[in-house]
């Protein structure tokens, strides 16, 4: 007996980018304006501000912040159509322990992750701080942190630069240009104006990459001619015809400083590499960038990610081992370390690098998500619930767990809760390929194949890498029959994730299907050391072991099967043909009697107890049943054998006018009925009629 099963996981994240500036500036002038804005056009960003303790009590420190923040609005309106409005103060408590706004910048993004507003820029004055730095821009994250410069015109523009940042601009090695490292120059360079404009409508959800697709080719463009720019800097000119990392050190420039300040264009690069699905280009943009800054946090998370996606999986986790020696950024890199698990199938690694992370960010909504996951794939569903409700309750707009709850509703058979938790991620982001996915899965389950067959095509569509949408285009093949068609769809969603269980588990099928039942158990084991869970494998492997005459394995497989879900009625059928194939008749009949309580119209099952109850000599209760089997389907083409059956209980019972009815509706379905019967049975009737 076969049976399938659907299944989903896994998201992916990518880390933060940060951007820095240092600490001298010289006054910037103003410029003609090159965005013609008009009402509709402008963008209105609120920014929530936050004063730790050592600026609030600086006299008139907020008015200055707050002139010079509006002075930067009016800039960045005439330039690219932006305006800033502050939505309030709240006060910060930085931690004197913390001496780079990187650090207090990471120390917000765990803080304040439930902020109402676009963007939110702390504001600091510790006396004992890292002055390589005067600010930084978490880019996904939308986090500002500047330490406080009472001149006005370094103050106007240290924010100026730092929300260039924000829309996507990165140090470029022009003295005259504002996003200079040193933010020297007087105006914004041609390429920040560009890319600034361009970006000027990135999302500020952490969910997903802020840039949509349409604009990545152009921004990538300008992206590139500042890197070429780079390259051919004296000193780094140099360093890139040297083989990869041969440089430990770093280039040998004048100032170090300026050259791991340029690397952020190489990582922004590589972010949309990443975004492309282009992995190897990725990791050459991270490389390129690590040349600059060997020790760079963000180069070496994005290079993790882009092994991690590409396959090299082991290399992932070793470079993620490797950044943990340290703990700024930990909870990200926790969370990445725990994907790379859970693409390894170590569940239990994955499940403990993402407590860990939550441990340390307790609010960390895609780590409360995956965690979810994990327990999906383990068949741990109360978990998982709790998990993906929390993350929908922290991030209310986070599509990916609506999604994910979907799936654990599906698998619940609420389908009422998991249509409205699939259309819920759907109408947050109707570009979710999972989401289509799970929509599909909802459709199969109701019955409706060639639905569910076209939300599987449009999560291809979106994402044709997507080996979760294969397979269950393959389940949609077999439900129609098209095992060959089938079998390349799964084969397709192994080659995209050798790791992918549901795809093994599906050959399994296929392979039962055909009747080859050496590679059927192959696939089917494989799925099940991948960390296939669900207990209709155990199902199949029993059928295959059958098939086999393997009884005792056939058994074993079968009562895993029953354990693992006590309602699968399935189950108890193979384990009833199993026992009574031993010969433990009556255990038999105990567990066939049991899966016809679960399900009593089952053919098999009731077939299956008839013919134990005719082994254990109860002819009258063999005879109920195959009379109910037949009334269940009068005209179903295999009731030839059970028309015989029922005609030798009417002979031993002396009812020959019975049997011979029974006899020749056996005959007439196609079963070759003994002769010797019939003409016994022809014997008894003219013995009677004197």
């Amino acid at each position: 007996m076969l049976q399938f099963k659907n299944f989903l996981r896994l998201i992916l994240f990518l880390g933060l980018s940060l951007c820095l500036i240092f600490f001298n500036f010289s006054g910037l002038n103003g410029q003609e304006s090159t965005f013609r804005s008009t009402a509709a056009e402008l963008r209105d960003i609120n920014i929530k501000m936050l004063a730790d303790e050592e600026f609030s009590s600086i006299p008139h420190g907020k008015e200055l912040v707050e002139e010079a923040l509006y002075e930067v609005s009016s800039e960045f309106e005439k330039l690219f159509g932006l305006r800033f409005h502050i939505s309030g103060w709240s006060h910060w408590h930085s931690d004197n322990n913390l001496k780079s706004v990187a650090a207090l910048a990471e120390s917000l993004d765990f803080s304040f992750e439930n902020r109402e507003a676009d963007l939110l820029m702390a504001i600091t004055s510790q006396k004992n701080m890292d002055r390589e730095y005067s600010g930084i821009s978490v880019f996904r994250a939308g986090v500002v942190v500047i330490i406080f410069n009472p001149q006005r015109e370094k103050l106007r523009r240290l924010l100026a630069h730092e929300l260039g940042h924000v829309f996507g601009a990165v140090h470029v090695p022009l003295s005259d240009s504002i996003m200079n490292c040193y933010g020297e120059g007087e105006q914004f360079d041609s390429y920040s104006l560009a890319i600034i404009k361009l970006g000027r409508n990135r999302s500020f959800k952490p969910y997903k990459f802020p840039f949509p697709a349409e604009i990545r080719p152009e921004l990538e463009n300008y992206y590139l001619k500042i890197r070429e720019r780079i390259r051919r800097l004296e000193g780094i000119d140099r360093l890139f015809n040297e083989p990869a990392r041969a440089v430990s050190a770093g280039p040998s420039l004048s100032n170090l400083t300026t050259a791991r300040c340029l690397s952020d264009c190489f990582l922004m690069l590589a972010q949309i590499e990443l975004e492309k699905k282009d992995y190897r280009q990725a990791i050459k943009y991270c490389e390129e960038g690590l040349k600059l800054n060997p020790d760079d946090f963000e180069g070496l998370n994005l290079e993790a990610i882009a092994l991690r996606r590409s396959g090299e999986i082991e290399k992932s986790v070793a470079i993620y081992h490797s950044l943990l020696k340290n703990d700024f950024q930990r909870p990200t890199k926790l969370f990445n370390l725990g994907i790379a698990y859970s693409k390894l199938n170590q569940l239990k690694e994955a499940e403990n690098a993402y407590r860990e992370a939550l441990r340390w960010k307790p609010k960390f909504i895609e780590a409360h998500n995956n965690l979810g996951e994990i327990f999906l794939r383990q068949g741990r569903l109360e978990e998982a619930e709790k998990e993906l409700r929390l993350a929908t309750e922290l991030g209310p707009d986070f599509a990916l767990a609506f999604s994910n709850l979907g799936d654990l509703y599906l698998r619940l058979k609420q389908t009422v809760k998991a249509r409205q938790s699939i259309e819920r991620a759907l109408e947050l982001d109707p570009d979710l390929a999972s989401a289509h996915n799970l929509m599909g899965n909802y459709w199969r389950q109701e019955g409706k194949l060639n639905e569910a067959r076209d939300e599987y095509q449009k999560a291809l569509k979106l994402d044709p890498d997507y080996e979760k949408a294969w397979y269950n285009l393959g389940v949609i093949a077999s439900d129609f029959g098209r095992w060959e068609e089938a079998k390349e769809f799964f084969l397709k969603s192994i080659e995209l994730q050798p790791n992918f269980a549901e795809g093994y588990a599906g050959l399994g099928l296929y392979y039962l299907q055909m009747k080859k039942w050496d590679e059927a158990i192959s696939h089917l084991r494989k799925a099940q050391e991948l960390g296939y869970k669900n207990p209709t494998i155990w199902v199949n492997l029993s059928y295959a072991y059958m098939n086999r005459k393997e009884w005792k394995k056939a058994e074993e497989a079968a009562r895993r099967a029953v354990n693992e879900e006590p309602g699968l009625a399935l189950a108890y059928n193979n384990l009833g043909i199993a026992l009574a194939q031993q010969n433990k008749l009556e255990e038999a009949r105990q567990v066939l009697e049991q899966s016809l309580r679960i399900d009593s119209q089952d053919r098999d099952a009731l077939m299956n107890l008839a013919t134990v109850e005719l082994s254990l000599n109860n002819e009258q209760r063999a005879l109920e049943l195959f009379l109910k089997i037949i009334s269940l389907a009068p005209k179903d083409s295999r009731n030839g054998i059970i028309f015989n059956n029922i005609a030798v209980i009417y002979y031993h019972q002396g009812r020959y006018d019975l049997s011979f009815e029974f006899a020749q509706k056996a005959l007439k379905a196609g079963f070759k009925v003994e002769e010797s019967f019939l003409a016994e049975l022809e014997k008894r009737i003219k013995k009677e009629g004197h």
